[in-house]
């Protein structure tokens, strides 16, 4: 009983002194302006880090892979071929069964040395390897292997990519074919973009 008459007291003492103390004091209003800096585009402050920064680089030159045609063995549900010169790694190409391979027509021929292969660069994207071997070809019916089978590991660390260097040659068709995946649940071959330069 005696806590409650405590309370009580309490409470009409402050509402006796705070109308009072709020209408004999001045609360002073500070407002400070901070000239934006122009810009025309999303920015990164210094401070923060740039996760783009560990990623392989890729060659600054044409990818001549880019939405040209491509032809596949089968592929699983919707993930079809066509994804893997779209321009975006958020769609992706995912073979059924091994080996598996992916024949891009350059339409033309262009000197090359680079394949990359890239996968979502998001880190649902688990860590994985996958063996990869490069063929090209002049005409689409006889092809030369210009990168053995090897395996290449994808890392969202390092932006989900890798890249397969060879010395320069003329080629029209470009061929990759992959014989496994580590961390595939349906048993086939991954990729978001297959580029060419």
């Amino acid at each position: 009983m005696k806590s409650i008459l405590s309370i009580v007291l309490v409470a009409l003492l402050l509402t006796s002194v705070l109308p009072a103390f709020a209408e004999d004091t001045e609360i002073e209003t500070i407002v400070t302006i901070v000239t934006a800096p122009e810009q025309t585009e999303a920015q990164r402050p210094p401070c923060f880090v740039d996760p783009t920064d560990n990623y392989i680089p890729l060659p600054e030159t044409e990818n001549y892979a880019l939405n040209k045609p491509v032809t596949s063995g089968a592929y699983t549900d919707v993930y079809v071929e066509t994804n893997v010169n779209d321009d975006s790694t958020t769609t992706y190409w995912e073979s059924k069964g091994w080996p598996a391979e992916m024949v891009i027509d350059l339409q033309a021929s262009y000197t090359v040395s680079t394949v990359a292969v890239c996968l979502n660069p998001s880190s649902i994207w688990e860590p994985r390897i996958q063996e990869i071997s490069v063929e090209i070809s002049a005409d689409g019916e006889s092809y030369t292997e210009v990168a053995a089978k090897a395996n290449y590991q994808f890392d969202p660390e390092t932006g989900n990519r890798i890249r397969i260097d060879f010395d320069s040659v003329e080629a029209a068709f470009v061929k990759v074919i992959f014989y496994k995946n580590s961390a595939s649940r349906t048993g086939g071959a991954q990729a978001a973009e297959i580029c060419v330069y």
